[in-house]
């Protein structure tokens, strides 16, 4: 069966000429109650959180260990953007036209000399994860520390295996992508 991507009812963005509202991402989880069965525990509006350098994210499942079944469909909400071994985000982000996205880097992004923001290969840097991205509106693009450069397009998916990269977004109007991030362990 064949699904068509609806980000219209999901995920609001604004348009490039309206005042900025922020992104809102409707989330609707699922649980077990008391004798196992399964039931909706929650439909809910997330907001978007602006990151200087970056755009919004909306955090939508924060886990530093895997699930265990049943459960009540309680988010753990575990801290940070990047997980560690066998954790897990989900986040839908929106990303802001201009230069390289260089966010604020965080301990467990690794940087070289010159990534460090303001610097000739600012936002580049690696993580200990696998990132699977589902690019859902505008253009990215993704350079890689050679130079390599690949743009992706609404309906395009990204594999990013704790490769050292950078984002940027393409044209005038802001990108949008879906992210799954698992904890990897780097050698």
């Amino acid at each position: 069966m064949k699904t068509k991507l609806q980000l219209s009812k999901n995920v609001t963005l604004n348009k490039p000429d309206e005042k900025r509202q922020g992104m809102k991402v409707r989330l609707v989880v699922t649980g077990h109650d008391a004798k196992g069965r399964a039931v909706f525990v929650r439909d809910e509006q997330v907001d978007g959180m602006p990151i200087p350098g970056l755009g919004e994210l909306a955090f939508l499942w924060n886990a530093n260990e895997p699930a265990t079944y049943p459960n009540a469909g309680n988010n753990p909400a575990a801290p940070g953007i990047f997980p560690p071994l066998g954790g897990i985000r989900f986040v839908i982000g929106t990303y802001l036209p201009g230069d390289f996205i260089a966010p604020e880097p965080t301990p467990e992004m690794h940087l070289e000399d010159g990534d460090e923001l303001g610097r000739a290969n600012a936002g580049f840097h690696r993580t200990d994860t696998t990132d699977f991205g589902v690019v859902l509106s505008g253009n990215l693009a993704l350079q890689l520390d050679d130079g390599a450069e690949v743009s992706l397009a609404p309906g395009d998916v990204l594999i990013e295996n704790g490769t050292r990269h950078r984002w940027r977004v393409v044209g005038n109007v802001p990108a949008t992508m879906a992210s799954f991030i698992i904890g990897a362990h780097r050698h």
